[in-house]
């Protein structure tokens, strides 16, 4: 089974020289960006390694996200990555799992990993085999051409939530867990922007609450400023997920807007790279 991709010359470049020139831009950006280019990745990852990356038009979200990437790259290159995005069409299951195939993308095809995808949904109360809900979502596939940037070659399990709640949140943490078993050095990628189309400063404000609860790795916290603070974040559920994994450590690499980038800053989205291990 082979899924097209749905964003290609939307949400990025649609020619592979094109998307490669464009992510080089990304990391190379000074003012927004980490202003240089990961190295080649020698090391093999060893542990389980998540990511928290924005999932917006590369040229307002792409120097951001390429912070996460940069740093990642320095843990080694993971023997699969799960990638965890929201389900913003409204079509398809609650929590779909695209099991076997491709996913092709302007640099290449991408497998599946077909043993992971199924260790998932056997652990999974909730995860369902699914493709509808995959065929036009953004936010797994815009993180594809980073990945294969940095490491070239990989597999990867996509899960699109449309549920996002607690229950889901954990459940697929243990899933995960299960997994990392298995694939040791496996990466989470949490896909998700942070609050959207307010001002400037009511989004700083907003978004410092979800970076609190990402820096104390507290579920619980996210959940609950999401309500009190009435933040539209829309990637929560995979953050959650990660963060239900216990990991140690925290690192907020980077956070910026859209207004960072336009300078409209009537009306911005937040974006954040975050890594935890």
């Amino acid at each position: 089974m082979i899924r097209k991709p749905a964003v290609a010359g939307l949400f990025y470049p649609s020619r592979s020289d094109e998307l490669i020139e464009m992510i080089k831009m990304c990391f190379l950006d000074e003012r927004i960006g980490p202003g240089k280019l990961p190295g080649p990745v020698d090391l093999s990852l060893n542990k389980l390694l998540a990511l928290v990356s924005p999932h917006a038009g590369y040229v307002y979200s792409g120097p951001v996200a390429a912070w996460g990437y940069l740093e990642v790259a320095k843990f080694g290159k993971p023997s699969l990555v799960v990638i965890v995005g929201p389900n913003h069409t409204g079509f398809g299951k609650s929590v779909g799992v695209w099991p076997n195939g491709f996913w092709e993308t302007p640099l290449g095809a991408v497998p599946i990993n077909e043993k992971a995808a199924q260790i998932i949904l056997e652990n999974s109360r909730y995860a369902e085999e699914d493709t509808l809900s995959h065929l036009r979502e953004h936010s797994i596939e815009v993180q594809l051409p980073f990945l294969q940037f940095v490491f070239g070659d990989f597999s990867f399990v996509p899960i699109c939530l449309m549920d996002q709640s607690p229950m889901v949140a954990e459940d697929l943490a243990q899933a995960i867990n299960t997994l990392s078993k298995e694939f040791e050095g496996t990466l989470v990628v949490a896909s998700t922007d942070l609050n959207h189309y307010e001002d400037q400063k009511t989004t700083m404000r907003k978004d410092s609450y979800i970076i609190e609860a990402i820096e104390k790795r507290n579920p619980g916290m996210l959940y609950e400023y999401l309500v009190r603070e009435d933040i539209s974040m829309c990637g929560y559920g995979g953050v959650a997920t990660v963060l239900n994994l216990k990991f140690q450590n925290s690192k907020i690499l980077k956070h910026a807007t859209s207004g960072d980038v336009s300078g409209d800053t009537l009306e911005v989205v937040g974006y954040l790279s975050a890594i935890l291990f």
